[in-house]
């Protein structure tokens, strides 16, 4: 008899206004089970100075695809694949940015604390690749 494994419980999301952090993931808690034993998140901001512009006003992310949202999913799909998740939560800004303004969020759960981590490391980098939103930094 094979191995049955369920697909993550995926909620993918944009912003093109803040975001309350902590009610999101206070949130998203709620949903979980006594199976969950490590949720993790990622909270991304953006940080100065810049990557390219060291004196920067605001960033602008800009959607390089027609849908972001079925690219941020696609991403949280394969993810649940490569590790044994629970639930994954993906929210990514778009328009401008100020310093130290949220950016990105994603929080992942699991039964163990390896697969939870290394799932939102991996989400993350994915994100970071920069195929489906654009960071440029404005003077």
């Amino acid at each position: 008899m094979g191995h049955f494994r369920k697909e993550a419980d995926i909620e993918v999301a944009v912003a093109t206004e803040r975001f309350a952090v902590a009610d999101i993931y206070s949130q998203f808690i709620t949903g979980e089970s006594d199976a969950t034993g490590t949720i993790v998140m990622h909270h991304g901001r953006v940080k100065y100075p810049g990557k390219v512009l060291a004196d920067f006003r605001v960033v602008s992310l800009d959607a390089l695809v027609d849908d972001v949202c079925e690219g941020l999913r696609t991403i949280a799909i394969d993810a649940s694949w490569k590790f044994i998740l629970h639930r994954i939560y993906i929210l990514h800004r778009l328009g401008e940015v100020e310093r130290g303004g949220d950016v990105l969020m994603v929080i992942c759960s699991a039964a163990t604390r390896g697969d939870a981590f290394k799932a939102c490391t991996w989400i993350v980098d994915e994100v970071k690749k920069e195929q489906l939103i654009a960071l440029r930094e404005l003077a």
